[in-house]
């Protein structure tokens, strides 16, 4: 059998004979550069594979995709399969422990420059950065902590009834008397709308008049009871509202309310009519209940749904000749209201005259009592409600929000100050929506660090005494503090913002609380407590971990009142970061220390050599052997004055960082002396400085610390 012909081709050619399409031999160096006299180069990557026809499609299939592609299923937080994506798989450099766990919400792709990604935003990956920082092989795995205080827990008397099997009432009439559904919509204006201020009260009211005195005056026709009516679908979701913010556990009753609100909406919008005003409002009031009481991808699901029936319903569009649009990153609105309010008719009867006005009917009676003012400012505000809820949804699971091209829509008018107010304060969040928008990484004009730091700085000037509302500017406030440290993590913050910062994280701590003490399960609630333990972790200052307590408080609060598997895995969580940050802190310590005492000997060799050198310079100088009682003893005790007071200098600093033993101090200056010898005060200022800077040093004792004699290691100061 004959031996097959060699190979006419090289297996791999340099580039110099690629690119000059030369033939290579193969060799190092090949025959082509060695006779032109080149440097001849292969390249260590492997050659890409000529893909076959047909190959694409086979491995773009489910459970077919090649060995360097996988699929990342956003399932946990979702509730099921989402569209999967092929990933390209890391580079074997990567950090250990990166890799994203099963049920990640987040996309997972090779980082960008700068923080223009969709994740910038996101708390979730704040979290995950952070961990990774701390210790790579423990950090928590990409997810969103504490979105809201969890699904509710139902009670024992909404389980028998399931177990009843009994029916879905037909109306809200069936299921709430109104009695309680006046009750239910004060406990809504007490508490929700202080926050969420897009509902007329005295609307609200007058419909409850008249949804309930149909049904009573119709004794005779008993079908009217069960009829729906279009403004049926606002009073369940304020009803659900009123329940959620009233018990902390799931009733039947909440239930039904909820599960007839969505049978009705999700009707809405199949029809063939344009969606009402009353159905828009509907979906808002869903899709706030959903943020606090859902997944993630149900909330952002509804926010999407939301913003799409408000364009289908023309909200976003106004009369040009309506008043001009506030400009800035955040409108100044308290001081513009007796002149907002003395010039809004006008533009409002204008507003009402626009040709998409007849788009956007009430469908209820009661609904042509309210004046033209009053009605173009709740339009206005449910159309900023909707932005605000599908804007941080988006941000905080990394997705892309619903953005209306062509709106006109002007900014709400402020709601009035209580009359008790004396100080400047704000009362809403509608001006907060364009320095929301603006945080859009993906938007047309991402912005950059000086834009940043000034929008940091005028969330940090605003004034809330709203619980609710401290909340949501401490939560705008924790975001672009994302940002900003993405952009350049040790970029110094202008002025006192750090400090401002750390105040404003303690007044949300203590508005969560607050909020909880009060029955309020809003969703910021869970959310900023655990937010701001993470920043404090990142920002690593005496001042910042002295508040870790209060966090931990607060969520461990948070957690007695609302005993959910949300809560529970954050606060694990909250005490895996603190637990990872301490062992990172004690093996700094224990690396320092091994410093030390490798080092101890030769630190007593040189003072020895020190003062033997001493001493014989003083000898020299008198040109006779060291008398004790003549005139080098004289200079011998100048230089030891000397010393003494270089020592003196020294422990003066160290006061300044922690408590210098007593019993040592006369010895340790003696010491000192003999091993310092004559050294100058610009050559000592830097162990006083260091003593400063390091917190670990607080109770480090220098004089006991000088006594090169002492045996280590020296467990009482910590060493």
């Amino acid at each position: 059998m004959t031996d097959p012909p060699p190979r006419k081709r090289s297996r791999a050619a340099c580039l110099s004979c690629q690119s000059r399409k030369r033939k290579c031999s193969g060799e190092q160096p090949c025959s082509t550069c060695a006779q032109a006299g080149v440097a001849c180069v292969f390249s260590d990557l492997p050659r890409k594979r000529r893909t076959r026809p047909g190959v694409g499609y086979r491995t773009s299939l489910p459970g077919q995709n090649s060995a360097h592609e996988r699929l990342v299923l956003s399932s946990d937080l979702d509730g099921g399969l989402s569209s999967a994506a092929p990933v390209a798989r890391p580079a074997p450099s990567s950090v250990a422990g990166s890799a994203p766990s099963p049920g990640s919400h987040l996309r997972v792709k090779e980082p960008r420059p700068g923080s223009d990604s969709l994740e910038a935003n996101s708390g979730a990956a704040f979290v995950r950065k952070l961990g990774l920082r701390i210790d790579p092989a423990r950090a928590p795995r990409l997810h969103l902590f504490a979105w809201n205080v969890g699904e509710r827990r139902e009670s024992q008397r909404h389980a028998s009834t399931q177990a009843d099997g009994r029916g879905l009432p037909g109306s809200v009439v069936q299921i709430l008397s109104e009695q309680e559904m006046r009750r239910l919509a004060g406990i809504y204006f007490e508490k929700v709308h202080p926050c969420y201020a897009f509902l007329d009260q005295g609307t609200v009211s007058a419909g409850i008049s008249q949804r309930w005195s149909s049904t009573t005056s119709s004794i005779e026709r008993p079908a009217s009871m069960t009829r729906d009516q279009p403004y049926d679908v606002v009073l369940l979701g304020v009803a659900a509202l009123g329940l959620l913010f009233s018990c902390r556990e799931l009733s039947s009753q909440e239930a039904y309310v909820v599960d007839t609100a969505r049978f009705l909406l999700e009707r809405s919008i199949l029809g063939p009519d344009s969606p009402t005003m009353d159905t828009v409002t509907g979906w808002v009031l869903r899709t706030a209940y959903l943020r606090m009481t859902a997944s993630p991808h149900a909330a952002w699901m509804a926010s999407c749904t939301l913003m799409h029936l408000v364009e289908a319903a023309g909200l976003h569009i106004e009369s040009e000749s309506a008043d001009s649009e506030a400009t800035g990153l955040i409108q100044t609105t308290s001081s513009q209201i007796n002149n907002n309010n003395n010039n809004n008719n006008n533009d409002n009867n204008k507003l009402l005259n626009h040709p998409y006005s007849p788009v956007i009917n009430r469908s209820s009676a009661h609904s042509s009592t309210a004046s033209p003012t009053l009605d173009a400012n709740i339009r206005r505000r449910i159309y900023g409600m909707a932005r605000h809820l599908n804007t941080w949804i988006s941000f905080d699971l990394g997705r892309s929000r619903v953005v209306l091209h062509g709106a006109s829509s002007h900014p709400p008018l402020p709601s009035p100050l209580p009359s008790s107010t004396t100080t400047p304060t704000n009362t809403d969040l509608y001006h907060l929506l364009p320095l929301s928008e603006s945080l859009d990484p993906t938007g047309p004009t991402p912005q950059n660090l000086p834009e940043l730091e000034t929008a940091l700085t005028a969330v940090l000037t605003l004034s809330y005494t709203e619980p609710s509302l401290v909340l949501v500017q401490c939560n705008l406030m924790l975001c672009i503090y994302r940002r900003v440290r993405a952009l350049n993590a040790h970029a110094p913050l202008p002025g006192r913002a750090l400090d401002r910062i750390l105040e404003l994280g303690a007044r949300g701590l203590r508005a969560a609380r607050a909020m909880v003490t009060a029955t309020c399960p809003w969703h910021q609630v869970a959310n900023v407590p655990f937010q701001v333990l993470c920043t404090l972790l990142a920002i690593d200052s005496r001042a910042a971990l002295a508040l870790l307590a209060e966090a931990m408080l607060t969520l461990r609060e948070v957690l007695t009142a609302y005993d959910t598997e949300v809560m529970r895995e954050a606060y694990s969580t909250a005490y895996l970061l603190i637990a990872l940050h301490q062992r990172r802190k004690e093996d700094d310590t224990r690396a320092l220390a091994e410093v030390l005492r490798a080092n101890a000997a030769a630190a007593a060799g040189t003072g020895t050599e020190t003062e033997a050198q001493n001493e014989a310079a003083v000898g020299g100088k008198e040109g006779a052997p060291v008398d004790t009682n003549g005139s080098a003893a004289d200079l011998g005790m100048n230089v030891n004055a000397n010393a003494n007071a270089d020592v003196n200098d020294i422990s003066a600093r160290a006061e300044v960082g922690g408590k210098i033993s007593a019993q040592g101090e006369a010895t340790g200056k003696a010491r000192a002396q003999d091993v310092l010898g004559p050294v100058s005060d610009a050559e000592l200022s830097w162990l006083g400085d260091l003593m400063i800077d390091m917190p670990s040093l607080q109770n480090f004792d220098l004089d006991q610390f000088l006594l090169t004699d002492v045996p280590w290691p020296l467990p009482e100061m910590g060493i």
